[in-house]
């Protein structure tokens, strides 16, 4: 992808590859909720995210709902999340 991704998914994004504990994988399936239709997280989980995340989460779900992603903005989310989620399915 040429062009930066829009700030909210940008800085979730940071959030998770700064995370060496794993304590954010609900903003990792928020952000997977997001750009695969097969991928769900109930917004309930929000209530038990931290606030940091909480606000991350709410930033990128506002986006998507109000300007929406392009297509190729949302493939590329994708291809950072699918490994991170498919990593906690082989181990």
């Amino acid at each position: 992808m040429n062009e930066p991704l829009p700030y909210p998914f940008s800085d979730a994004i940071e959030a998770i590859l700064l995370d060496k504990t794993g304590k954010r994988a609900l903003l990792l399936d928020v952000l997977a909720s997001i750009v695969h239709p097969d991928m769900v997280c109930s917004l309930f989980a929000l209530r038990v995210m931290d606030e940091t995340d909480k606000v991350l989460a709410q930033r990128c779900i506002d986006y998507a709902l109000m300007g929406g992603l392009t297509p190729q903005e949302s493939a590329a989310v994708y291809r950072f999340i699918e490994p991170r989620i498919g990593a906690r399915f082989s181990n």
